[in-house]
């Protein structure tokens, strides 16, 4: 019988807490133009992660499991405190893709190393593949959204500095 869920739900519930108390400062310019299918293979990827260890079965048969256990916990402790550093810090936009403890775009990076260890833990090649395929378009344009956040956080102060 299946049991990999919790795997799904470590990482969908900040996810569900955000859909709820969204960023209070989202800017209200869209982001920059990029091919559609980028796009397509993120959103293919991402319910591919989160189904496909809902019918999975996680069963421990060595170490090598155990490093992966690890790794998951690792990544899964770096994404929580991305998302407590926003829902503590007045949920700003702009922490959804600073770095945190110079791990760079935290609320991106760490769910996919978080996915591919566990893929390795569930002993799921599908869930390695829909990993990549999340993960790399997801990277991609989180690290774009961090580029184009931080100039706009840096103009403002620019504007801030130069008004006083």
């Amino acid at each position: 019988m299946p049991n990999g869920w919790p795997v799904t739900l470590a990482v969908l519930w900040p996810n569900l807490l955000w859909l709820l108390l969204p960023p209070r400062d989202a800017p209200s310019s869209s982001p920059p133009e990029f091919p559609r299918w980028v796009g397509v293979l993120e959103t293919v990827g991402r319910l591919g992660v989160f189904v496909v260890p809902c019918f999975s079965r996680v069963e421990f048969a060595g170490s090598h499991d155990w490093g992966g256990v690890g790794v998951m916990g690792l990544a899964l402790a770096i994404y929580y405190g991305g998302w407590t550093r926003y829902f503590l810090m007045g949920r700003r936009y702009e922490l959804l893709y600073r770095s945190l403890l110079k791990f760079p775009i935290p609320l991106a990076v760490s769910p996919v190393v978080y996915f591919i260890a566990a893929a390795a833990v569930l002993n799921s090649a599908a869930l390695a593949a829909m990993s990549v395929l999340f993960g790399d378009p997801h990277i991609y344009l989180s690290y774009r959204e961090s580029r184009r956040v931080r100039a706009a956080v840096h103009s403002q102060k620019e504007a801030l500095s130069d008004a006083v």
